[in-house]
């Protein structure tokens, strides 16, 4: 009898101990998984939420939970207002997306971006319009006195400007595109000029 007593009292204490490492808080709030009942440091906050792993910390339902910030209107799953800060170390992820690495950190401290796609709205903001036949290209004295007067390339934004300013990537791309197709264009009209040239140094030849 008191064998069973013993049992029954550590049986007790166990069921204790183990609802103590777990919170839920909200309707339909859980567990969730074949280890639902020895779920360890756990935690499920809002209606619906369900946890499945230790040291877990799950915010609303799957589908309906829109978590605010800063704010009493969230129109996200994470709607933040105000700074948000991240502490990392160094060669380790800062953000992921889709358990791909976006941003690092390198030993100097340093963000690095891995590969990455820009996307543009339309094709007059790319720099195909330089081969257009109605295109005015300036002619290569025009550059020189633009350049000796701004100290910066036509159509590119200046020192001053980048730093006052910034740029936005997509769009210098774009310019800096724009400047090789042009320099491009200028290789052409003088490799057809060496040719004419050559041409009339082998007829008085």
């Amino acid at each position: 009898m008191k064998k069973l007593l013993l049992f029954a009292l550590v049986s007790v204490l166990s069921i204790n101990v183990a609802a103590q490492t777990v919170t839920y808080y909200g309707r339909y709030a859980g567990g969730v998984g074949l280890n639902q009942n020895i779920l360890q440091r756990a935690s499920a906050l809002g209606y619906n939420a369900k946890v499945s792993v230790n040291d877990g910390l799950v915010l609303g339902d799957t589908s309906l939970v829109k978590v605010g910030i800063g704010l009493s209107n969230p129109r996200y799953r994470l709607d933040v207002k105000g700074v948000f800060n991240m502490r990392i170390a160094s060669n380790s992820p800062a953000f992921k997306i889709n358990d791909q690495n976006f941003i690092e950190l390198d030993n100097d401290g340093q963000f690095l971006l891995n590969p990455f796609k820009m996307k543009y709205a339309n094709q007059n903001q790319w720099a195909d319009r330089v081969f257009e036949r109605n295109y005015q290209l300036l002619s290569l004295k025009e550059v020189e006195k633009f350049i000796e007067q701004n100290k910066h390339l036509p159509n590119v934004p200046s020192a001053e400007e980048v730093v006052a300013k910034g740029v936005a990537m997509n769009e210098i791309v774009a310019k800096l595109l724009e400047k090789v197709e042009e320099l491009t264009l200028y290789t052409i009209q003088q490799q057809k000029e060496i040719d004419e040239l050559k041409k009339k140094l082998n007829k008085h030849q």
